[in-house]
């Protein structure tokens, strides 16, 4: 899959790459007669894109004053004179943000040159782009002062923003997997406002300047936007190591939250050596299906954690019941099926567990509403019910149990194929069956098998990557 993306990756950007090269070929051949000046505001910005701002860590987002500039130029000069200023800054935009990233590993990324001719022709297209729609709104090239300009120059700062963004998110979808949605709102939502409005106020008030003063309105408009900028360099330089170090202190504290969570999984599966190791089995199934859908980094953490306690309300049903080897009956049934209730209300104790109760209370229902608690059917189950109750299914069918041997993975794959649209919500089992095509067999363990290996081997503790517990009366039994 990886394999596939990077290849998707690869055609999308040289498909930019020919257009931007395409404007770029149509801006040569419109070169205005005061070239010298075009090329000073190509320089200026470059030297605003090397010193844009990244906010924090991992932002996809930078303050940068090129922008500003292709849009000043589009005015002053003509509708693709900031194709040339604008493609000069993507070039020094690679270059720096390279530089900046000089630690990270290589593996996966782009080369320079690729990465310097897809931002080029990314800001050339977006400033052809907005050069168009400056002219075609009413825009006149040259006539600055013209109040009539300034409509057309407020839309072609969205255009320009618009179409950088649009070329944007589809590269980050296939370079990170993450959905496009998240992408834009994490990154782009909260800034194209921001950005729109500086283009409309910065690049018309350059351009107003260089109108009416020359290249000393230039100078006194530009130089202390960019002081003000590097000082603001400076500052979230300073930052920023603060804000990695708490970055750091959240991962961490997720990575603490998660290992509890294990170990209270492990608890609970200790009360049967059929059941230890389930949960843990089941959280890695609902993480390869929350992976083959796209979820987010939020979303499949969510799942994750609700995998690892899903059984928790095991704790209040009788241990006769949960550990009978037998089928229950209709009355042991019905109590067995409080266990998800139960569940969902120890979790929703805690204020950072409730993301999980909705998913462990939901996680025995099914797509045709004949689960339970509540009947629920369809997309009315949450997604990540959706995922544990395939996940859950999945581990019980592929491992053993005292009144059954587990299943084979052929019988296993056509009863998940079978309960498609009933049980199962039919676009989780196209998922599953995806994943055994690309991973095979192997990947489906026999949880239980593990246990009673370890058991018969080492008497003690059963280990998969972690520790999992079992009852001392069931460690010492023959």
């Amino acid at each position: 899959m990886q394999t596939r993306s990077l290849s998707w990756v690869a055609v999308y950007t040289s498909a930019v790459i020919l257009i931007g090269l395409l404007v770029g070929v149509a801006a040569l051949q419109q070169i205005p007669a005061n070239w010298i000046w075009l090329l000073i505001f190509a320089v200026s910005a470059a030297g605003a894109e090397i010193m844009s701002v990244e906010l924090f860590p991992g932002s996809r987002t930078r303050i940068s004053l090129s922008s500003y500039m292709a849009l000043s130029g589009i005015l002053v000069f003509g509708p693709l004179a900031g194709v040339l200023i604008h493609a000069v800054s993507g070039l020094f935009s690679a270059v720096s943000t390279s530089l900046r990233q000089e630690n990270l590993p290589s593996q996966g990324r782009a080369s320079m040159f690729r990465r310097s001719a897809f931002n080029m022709s990314m800001f050339a297209i977006s400033s052809a782009a907005a050069g168009g729609t400056y002219v075609l709104a009413g825009g006149v090239p040259g006539a600055v002062a013209d109040g009539g300009n300034v409509l057309p120059l407020m839309l072609a700062a969205t255009v320009d923003v618009l179409v950088n963004v649009v070329i944007l998110l589809p590269v980050i979808h296939l370079q990170t997997g993450e959905p496009i949605r998240d992408i834009w709102v994490q990154n782009f939502q909260w800034s194209m406002p921001i950005t729109v409005l500086g283009g409309g106020i910065a690049g018309g008030g350059l351009a107003l300047a260089f109108d009416l003063l020359g290249g000393f309105g230039f100078a006194f408009f530009l130089l202390p936007v960019l002081a003000t900028n590097y000082s603001f360099q400076i500052y979230v330089s300073n930052m920023k190591e603060n804000v990695t170090q708490l970055q750091r202190a959240n991962t961490q504290l997720d990575a603490a939250n998660v290992g509890l969570l294990e170990a209270l999984g492990a608890v609970i599966d200790a009360d049967d050596s059929y059941t230890a190791g389930h949960s843990r089995q089941v959280a890695i199934y609902a993480g390869a299906l929350a992976d083959r859908l796209n979820l987010s980094d939020v979303d499949k953490s969510t799942v994750v954690k609700a995998a690892l306690v899903h059984d928790i309300g095991k704790v209040g049903i009788d241990d006769q019941i949960v550990r009978k080897p037998g089928k229950l009956t209709a009355e042991e049934f019905a109590i067995m099926q409080k266990h998800t209730v139960i569940g969902a209300e120890i979790l929703g104790r805690t204020p950072g567990l409730v993301p999980l109760v909705p998913l462990v209370r939901h996680h025995h229902e099914r797509w045709d509403g004949r689960g339970y608690p509540d009947g629920i059917a369809g997309t009315e189950i949450p997604i990540g019910a959706r995922i544990l109750a395939l996940s859950d299914s999945l581990d019980a069918m592929c491992s053993d149990r005292p009144y059954r041997a587990r299943l084979n993975f052929e019988d296993v794959m056509a009863e998940v194929r079978r309960c498609a649209g009933a049980q199962f919500d039919p676009v989780l089992v196209e998922a599953v069956l995806d994943i055994a095509q690309d991973e095979g067999a192997d990947f489906f363990t026999n949880s239980a098998a593990h246990v009673a290996e370890s058991l018969a081997t080492s008497r003690t503790q059963v280990m998969f990557t972690d520790t999992h517990y079992l009852k001392r009366s069931m460690i010492d039994s023959p």
